[in-house]
Protein backbone atom coordinates (compact mmCIF):
# COMPACT_ATOMS: atom_id res chain seq x y z
CA UNK A 1 0.00 0.00 0.00
CA UNK A 2 1.27 3.45 -0.92
CA UNK A 3 2.41 5.52 2.01
CA UNK A 4 0.31 8.47 3.04
CA UNK A 5 3.44 10.64 2.96
CA UNK A 6 4.03 9.90 -0.71
CA UNK A 7 0.44 10.68 -1.59
CA UNK A 8 0.45 13.92 0.36
CA UNK A 9 3.76 15.25 -0.91
CA UNK A 10 3.68 14.15 -4.53
CA UNK A 11 -0.01 13.94 -5.29
CA UNK A 12 -1.70 16.04 -2.62
CA UNK A 13 -3.73 13.18 -1.31
CA UNK A 14 -4.70 12.16 2.15
CA UNK A 15 -7.13 9.31 2.41
CA UNK A 16 -6.63 8.09 5.94
CA UNK A 17 -9.67 7.06 7.94
CA UNK A 18 -10.02 6.83 11.71
CA UNK A 19 -6.29 7.25 12.23
CA UNK A 20 -5.14 4.74 9.60
CA UNK A 21 -1.95 5.97 7.99
CA UNK A 22 -1.40 3.72 4.99
CA UNK A 23 -4.19 3.20 2.49
CA UNK A 24 -4.08 2.54 -1.22
CA UNK A 25 -4.84 4.54 -4.37
CA UNK A 26 -3.72 7.91 -5.65
CA UNK A 27 -5.59 11.00 -6.66
CA UNK A 28 -3.41 13.14 -8.88
CA UNK A 29 -2.42 16.80 -8.74
CA UNK A 30 -3.27 18.58 -12.00
CA UNK A 31 -0.31 20.94 -11.88
CA UNK A 32 2.16 18.06 -11.56
CA UNK A 33 0.57 16.08 -14.34
CA UNK A 34 0.40 18.93 -16.83
CA UNK A 35 3.90 19.97 -15.88
CA UNK A 36 5.11 16.64 -17.25
CA UNK A 37 3.18 16.81 -20.50
CA UNK A 38 5.78 17.19 -23.18
CA UNK A 39 4.63 17.01 -26.77
CA UNK A 40 1.56 19.23 -26.52
CA UNK A 41 -0.50 16.86 -28.71
CA UNK A 42 -4.26 17.04 -28.30
CA UNK A 43 -4.58 13.36 -27.36
CA UNK A 44 -1.88 13.47 -24.70
CA UNK A 45 -3.20 16.76 -23.33
CA UNK A 46 -6.67 15.21 -23.16
CA UNK A 47 -5.22 12.25 -21.29
CA UNK A 48 -3.57 14.51 -18.72
CA UNK A 49 -6.78 16.52 -18.35
CA UNK A 50 -8.60 13.25 -17.63
CA UNK A 51 -5.95 12.22 -15.11
CA UNK A 52 -6.34 15.53 -13.36
CA UNK A 53 -10.08 14.84 -13.13
CA UNK A 54 -9.40 11.28 -11.87
CA UNK A 55 -11.01 9.90 -15.04
CA UNK A 56 -8.60 7.03 -15.60
CA UNK A 57 -10.77 5.25 -18.18
CA UNK A 58 -10.98 8.42 -20.24
CA UNK A 59 -7.23 8.94 -19.91
CA UNK A 60 -6.47 5.44 -21.17
CA UNK A 61 -8.82 5.91 -24.12
CA UNK A 62 -7.09 9.17 -25.06
CA UNK A 63 -3.69 7.48 -24.76
CA UNK A 64 -4.80 4.71 -27.12
CA UNK A 65 -5.72 7.43 -29.61
CA UNK A 66 -2.32 9.03 -29.06
CA UNK A 67 -0.59 5.71 -29.68
CA UNK A 68 -2.57 5.14 -32.90
CA UNK A 69 -1.55 8.61 -34.04
CA UNK A 70 2.12 7.81 -33.46
CA UNK A 71 2.60 10.38 -30.73
CA UNK A 72 5.33 10.54 -28.05
CA UNK A 73 5.68 6.91 -26.89
CA UNK A 74 7.62 7.82 -23.76
CA UNK A 75 4.98 10.29 -22.63
CA UNK A 76 2.20 7.83 -23.42
CA UNK A 77 3.82 5.12 -21.28
CA UNK A 78 4.34 7.56 -18.41
CA UNK A 79 0.73 8.72 -18.49
CA UNK A 80 -0.52 5.13 -18.73
CA UNK A 81 1.49 4.27 -15.66
CA UNK A 82 -0.13 7.13 -13.75
CA UNK A 83 -3.58 5.96 -14.83
CA UNK A 84 -2.79 2.42 -13.71
CA UNK A 85 -1.68 3.70 -10.30
CA UNK A 86 -5.01 5.51 -10.07
CA UNK A 87 -6.75 2.19 -10.76
CA UNK A 88 -4.52 0.40 -8.21
CA UNK A 89 -3.05 -1.71 -11.03
CA UNK A 90 0.47 -1.48 -9.69
CA UNK A 91 2.08 -4.24 -11.80
CA UNK A 92 0.69 -2.57 -14.92
CA UNK A 93 2.02 0.76 -13.73
CA UNK A 94 5.49 -0.71 -13.13
CA UNK A 95 5.51 -2.10 -16.66
CA UNK A 96 4.55 1.24 -18.21
CA UNK A 97 6.97 3.33 -16.14
CA UNK A 98 9.77 0.90 -16.99
CA UNK A 99 8.96 1.29 -20.69
CA UNK A 100 8.98 5.06 -20.30
CA UNK A 101 12.23 5.00 -18.36
CA UNK A 102 13.92 2.78 -20.93
CA UNK A 103 12.76 5.06 -23.74
CA UNK A 104 15.02 7.88 -22.64
CA UNK A 105 18.32 8.95 -24.11
CA UNK A 106 20.40 6.89 -21.72
CA UNK A 107 21.56 10.03 -19.95
CA UNK A 108 19.54 10.78 -16.78
CA UNK A 109 17.40 13.90 -16.89
CA UNK A 110 14.58 15.50 -14.90
CA UNK A 111 11.95 13.34 -16.56
CA UNK A 112 13.85 10.25 -15.44
CA UNK A 113 13.65 11.56 -11.89
CA UNK A 114 9.91 12.16 -12.25
CA UNK A 115 9.32 8.66 -13.66
CA UNK A 116 11.41 7.10 -10.89
CA UNK A 117 9.21 8.78 -8.29
CA UNK A 118 6.12 7.27 -9.89
CA UNK A 119 7.83 3.92 -10.35
CA UNK A 120 8.76 3.89 -6.66
CA UNK A 121 5.12 4.64 -5.81
CA UNK A 122 3.97 1.71 -7.95
CA UNK A 123 6.45 -0.64 -6.27
CA UNK A 124 5.26 0.65 -2.91
CA UNK A 125 1.69 -0.10 -3.91
CA UNK A 126 2.71 -3.67 -4.77
CA UNK A 127 4.44 -4.07 -1.44
CA UNK A 128 7.82 -4.40 -3.18
CA UNK A 129 9.57 -2.00 -0.85
CA UNK A 130 13.08 -3.11 -1.82
CA UNK A 131 12.46 -2.08 -5.43
CA UNK A 132 10.96 1.21 -4.26
CA UNK A 133 14.08 1.83 -2.21
CA UNK A 134 16.16 1.17 -5.32
CA UNK A 135 14.31 3.87 -7.24
CA UNK A 136 15.02 6.39 -4.49
CA UNK A 137 18.67 5.30 -4.57
CA UNK A 138 18.73 6.22 -8.26
CA UNK A 139 17.17 9.63 -7.62
CA UNK A 140 19.60 10.39 -4.81
CA UNK A 141 22.54 9.34 -6.97
CA UNK A 142 21.39 11.72 -9.70
CA UNK A 143 20.31 14.81 -7.80
CA UNK A 144 20.64 14.10 -4.04
CA UNK A 145 17.07 15.26 -3.53
CA UNK A 146 16.19 15.69 0.14
CA UNK A 147 12.60 14.50 -0.36
CA UNK A 148 13.95 11.20 -1.66
CA UNK A 149 15.71 10.54 1.63
CA UNK A 150 12.39 10.86 3.43
CA UNK A 151 10.62 8.56 0.99
CA UNK A 152 13.47 6.08 1.04
CA UNK A 153 13.28 6.05 4.82
CA UNK A 154 9.62 4.99 4.55
CA UNK A 155 10.53 2.15 2.18
CA UNK A 156 13.31 1.07 4.52
CA UNK A 157 11.03 1.10 7.55
CA UNK A 158 8.63 -1.23 5.77
CA UNK A 159 11.51 -3.67 5.29
CA UNK A 160 12.48 -3.51 8.95
CA UNK A 161 15.61 -1.46 8.20
CA UNK A 162 15.16 0.81 11.17
CA UNK A 163 18.75 2.05 11.51
CA UNK A 164 19.03 2.81 7.79
CA UNK A 165 15.71 4.68 7.90
CA UNK A 166 16.85 6.75 10.88
CA UNK A 167 20.02 7.60 8.96
CA UNK A 168 17.86 8.98 6.14
CA UNK A 169 15.65 10.88 8.58
CA UNK A 170 18.74 12.46 10.09
CA UNK A 171 19.87 13.66 6.66
CA UNK A 172 16.50 15.33 6.22
CA UNK A 173 16.44 16.97 9.65
CA UNK A 174 20.02 18.21 9.30
CA UNK A 175 19.18 19.84 5.99
CA UNK A 176 15.80 21.18 7.10
CA UNK A 177 16.20 21.77 10.86
CA UNK A 178 13.32 24.25 11.07
CA UNK A 179 10.89 22.33 8.88
CA UNK A 180 8.56 21.26 11.66
CA UNK A 181 5.92 19.90 9.31
CA UNK A 182 8.49 17.39 8.08
CA UNK A 183 9.32 16.45 11.67
CA UNK A 184 5.65 15.75 12.23
CA UNK A 185 5.61 13.59 9.09
CA UNK A 186 8.61 11.66 10.37
CA UNK A 187 6.71 11.00 13.60
CA UNK A 188 3.69 9.79 11.60
CA UNK A 189 5.84 7.48 9.47
CA UNK A 190 7.56 5.94 12.47
CA UNK A 191 4.29 5.54 14.35
CA UNK A 192 2.62 3.84 11.38
CA UNK A 193 5.30 1.14 11.40
CA UNK A 194 5.22 0.68 15.17
CA UNK A 195 8.05 2.99 16.26
CA UNK A 196 6.03 5.65 18.05
CA UNK A 197 8.59 6.15 20.82
CA UNK A 198 11.30 6.86 18.24
CA UNK A 199 8.98 9.33 16.55
CA UNK A 200 8.28 11.06 19.83
CA UNK A 201 12.00 11.64 20.28
CA UNK A 202 12.04 13.84 17.18
CA UNK A 203 9.03 15.79 18.41
CA UNK A 204 10.17 16.24 22.01
CA UNK A 205 13.65 17.29 20.86
CA UNK A 206 12.14 19.87 18.53
CA UNK A 207 9.96 21.34 21.29
CA UNK A 208 12.85 21.44 23.75
CA UNK A 209 15.15 23.19 21.29
CA UNK A 210 12.58 25.64 19.90
CA UNK A 211 13.93 29.18 19.78
CA UNK A 212 10.62 30.77 18.89
CA UNK A 213 10.52 29.75 15.24
CA UNK A 214 7.83 27.13 15.77
CA UNK A 215 4.27 28.33 15.16
CA UNK A 216 1.44 27.65 17.57
CA UNK A 217 -0.07 25.32 14.98
CA UNK A 218 3.12 23.29 14.65
CA UNK A 219 3.71 23.12 18.39
CA UNK A 220 0.06 22.33 19.03
CA UNK A 221 0.17 19.38 16.64
CA UNK A 222 3.30 18.12 18.33
CA UNK A 223 1.67 18.28 21.75
CA UNK A 224 -1.35 16.50 20.27
CA UNK A 225 0.82 13.61 19.15
CA UNK A 226 2.53 13.58 22.54
CA UNK A 227 -0.88 13.05 24.12
CA UNK A 228 -0.84 16.38 25.95
CA UNK A 229 -4.25 17.39 24.65
CA UNK A 230 -4.99 20.32 26.98
CA UNK A 231 -1.74 22.05 25.98
CA UNK A 232 -2.36 21.14 22.35
CA UNK A 233 -5.87 22.60 22.42
CA UNK A 234 -4.66 25.90 23.92
CA UNK A 235 -2.02 26.32 21.23
CA UNK A 236 -4.29 25.22 18.40
CA UNK A 237 -7.06 27.55 19.59
CA UNK A 238 -4.56 30.39 19.37
CA UNK A 239 -3.42 29.20 15.95
CA UNK A 240 -6.99 28.93 14.70
CA UNK A 241 -7.62 32.54 15.69
CA UNK A 242 -4.40 33.78 14.09
CA UNK A 243 -3.90 31.72 10.95
CA UNK A 244 -7.42 30.50 10.29
CA UNK A 245 -6.00 27.40 8.62
CA UNK A 246 -7.85 24.16 8.09
CA UNK A 247 -4.93 22.32 9.71
CA UNK A 248 -5.28 24.24 12.96
CA UNK A 249 -9.04 23.61 13.07
CA UNK A 250 -8.65 19.95 12.16
CA UNK A 251 -6.16 19.24 14.95
CA UNK A 252 -8.00 21.44 17.43
CA UNK A 253 -11.08 19.34 16.84
CA UNK A 254 -9.08 16.14 17.13
CA UNK A 255 -7.59 17.32 20.42
CA UNK A 256 -11.08 17.88 21.85
CA UNK A 257 -12.19 14.50 20.52
CA UNK A 258 -9.26 12.93 22.35
CA UNK A 259 -10.56 14.58 25.53
CA UNK A 260 -14.07 13.21 24.79
CA UNK A 261 -15.34 16.73 24.15
CA UNK A 262 -17.17 15.68 21.01
CA UNK A 263 -19.72 18.49 20.96
CA UNK A 264 -16.98 21.10 21.05
CA UNK A 265 -14.98 19.24 18.40
CA UNK A 266 -18.00 19.12 16.09
CA UNK A 267 -18.51 22.83 16.68
CA UNK A 268 -14.90 23.49 15.65
CA UNK A 269 -15.35 21.67 12.34
CA UNK A 270 -18.71 23.30 11.62
CA UNK A 271 -17.45 26.74 12.60
CA UNK A 272 -14.57 26.53 10.14
CA UNK A 273 -16.85 25.45 7.30
CA UNK A 274 -19.39 28.09 8.24
CA UNK A 275 -16.83 30.83 7.70
CA UNK A 276 -14.48 29.34 5.09
CA UNK A 277 -16.76 27.05 3.10
CA UNK A 278 -17.28 23.32 2.74
CA UNK A 279 -14.31 21.02 3.24
CA UNK A 280 -14.43 17.32 2.41
CA UNK A 281 -11.62 16.74 4.93
CA UNK A 282 -13.53 18.37 7.77
CA UNK A 283 -16.81 16.74 6.78
CA UNK A 284 -15.03 13.40 6.94
CA UNK A 285 -13.69 14.16 10.41
CA UNK A 286 -17.07 15.58 11.49
CA UNK A 287 -18.74 12.37 10.38
CA UNK A 288 -16.30 10.29 12.43
CA UNK A 289 -16.94 12.57 15.40
CA UNK A 290 -20.70 12.12 15.02
CA UNK A 291 -20.26 8.34 14.95
CA UNK A 292 -18.40 8.54 18.26
CA UNK A 293 -21.27 10.59 19.66
CA UNK A 294 -23.78 7.96 18.55
CA UNK A 295 -25.42 10.44 16.18
CA UNK A 296 -25.52 8.05 13.26
CA UNK A 297 -27.93 9.92 11.01
CA UNK A 298 -25.90 13.13 11.43
CA UNK A 299 -22.74 11.17 10.61
CA UNK A 300 -24.38 9.87 7.45
CA UNK A 301 -25.26 13.39 6.36
CA UNK A 302 -21.73 14.64 7.09
CA UNK A 303 -20.13 11.95 4.92
CA UNK A 304 -22.64 12.63 2.13
CA UNK A 305 -21.87 16.35 2.27
CA UNK A 306 -18.16 15.56 2.15
CA UNK A 307 -18.60 13.47 -0.98
CA UNK A 308 -20.60 16.23 -2.65
CA UNK A 309 -17.81 18.79 -2.24
CA UNK A 310 -14.84 16.45 -2.63
CA UNK A 311 -12.48 16.81 -5.59
CA UNK A 312 -11.32 13.22 -5.32
CA UNK A 313 -8.79 13.83 -2.58
CA UNK A 314 -10.84 12.24 0.20
CA UNK A 315 -13.09 10.04 -1.92
CA UNK A 316 -11.64 6.78 -0.62
CA UNK A 317 -12.00 7.66 3.04
CA UNK A 318 -15.46 9.14 2.57
CA UNK A 319 -16.74 6.12 0.61
CA UNK A 320 -15.60 3.74 3.32
CA UNK A 321 -16.93 5.86 6.15
CA UNK A 322 -20.25 6.41 4.40
CA UNK A 323 -20.71 2.65 4.06
CA UNK A 324 -19.96 2.30 7.78
CA UNK A 325 -22.48 5.03 8.60
CA UNK A 326 -25.17 3.13 6.70
CA UNK A 327 -24.24 0.09 8.77
CA UNK A 328 -24.58 2.06 12.01
CA UNK A 329 -27.98 3.20 10.76
CA UNK A 330 -28.91 -0.48 10.32
CA UNK A 331 -29.28 -0.06 6.55
CA UNK A 332 -27.22 -3.17 5.91
CA UNK A 333 -28.24 -3.59 2.28
CA UNK A 334 -27.00 -0.13 1.28
CA UNK A 335 -23.89 -0.57 3.41
CA UNK A 336 -23.19 -3.89 1.72
CA UNK A 337 -23.65 -2.45 -1.78
CA UNK A 338 -21.35 0.46 -1.00
CA UNK A 339 -18.72 -1.77 0.55
CA UNK A 340 -18.87 -4.07 -2.46
CA UNK A 341 -18.16 -1.09 -4.71
CA UNK A 342 -15.40 0.09 -2.40
CA UNK A 343 -13.64 -3.30 -2.29
CA UNK A 344 -13.86 -3.54 -6.08
CA UNK A 345 -12.00 -0.23 -6.32
CA UNK A 346 -9.53 -0.94 -3.52
CA UNK A 347 -8.99 -4.69 -3.36
CA UNK A 348 -5.88 -4.39 -1.19
CA UNK A 349 -7.82 -2.94 1.77
CA UNK A 350 -7.98 -5.94 4.10
CA UNK A 351 -10.09 -4.16 6.71
CA UNK A 352 -12.74 -3.41 4.10
CA UNK A 353 -12.70 -7.01 2.87
CA UNK A 354 -13.42 -8.22 6.40
CA UNK A 355 -16.14 -5.62 6.81
CA UNK A 356 -17.72 -6.78 3.55
CA UNK A 357 -17.91 -10.35 4.85
CA UNK A 358 -19.57 -9.13 8.03
CA UNK A 359 -22.12 -7.10 6.08
CA UNK A 360 -22.86 -10.09 3.88
CA UNK A 361 -23.89 -12.08 6.95
CA UNK A 362 -26.14 -9.20 8.06
CA UNK A 363 -27.83 -8.97 4.66
CA UNK A 364 -28.37 -12.74 4.65
CA UNK A 365 -29.90 -12.59 8.12
CA UNK A 366 -32.32 -9.88 7.03
CA UNK A 367 -33.28 -11.78 3.86
CA UNK A 368 -33.97 -14.87 5.99
CA UNK A 369 -36.22 -12.90 8.31
CA UNK A 370 -33.81 -12.35 11.21
CA UNK A 371 -34.02 -8.65 11.90
CA UNK A 372 -31.51 -8.71 14.76
CA UNK A 373 -29.04 -5.81 14.70
CA UNK A 374 -26.75 -7.00 17.49
CA UNK A 375 -23.07 -6.52 16.61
Amino acid sequence: MISRYFRDKLHKVRTNRAGTVTKAALALCVCILLGGCGSGSDNIKTAYDCLGALDYTGALAALSNAENAGEDAREIARARGIAYIGQADYPGAVEQFTISLNSGTGYPDEMDVDINYYLAAAYDGMGDYASAEGRYDAIIAYCDDTESYLLRAAARLKQGKFEEAVSDFNVVTSRKPDDYNTLIEIYEMLTAIGYREAGLEYISTAIASDTGKMTDSEKGRMYYYMGEYTQAAALLESARNSDGSITSSLFLGRAYEAMNEYNYAANVYESYMGSKGASSELYDQLGLCRLKMGEYEAALEAFKAGMECDDGTFAKSLEYNLACAYEYNADFETAYEMMQSYVAKYPDDEDAARELLFLETRVNQVSQGDGSTDS
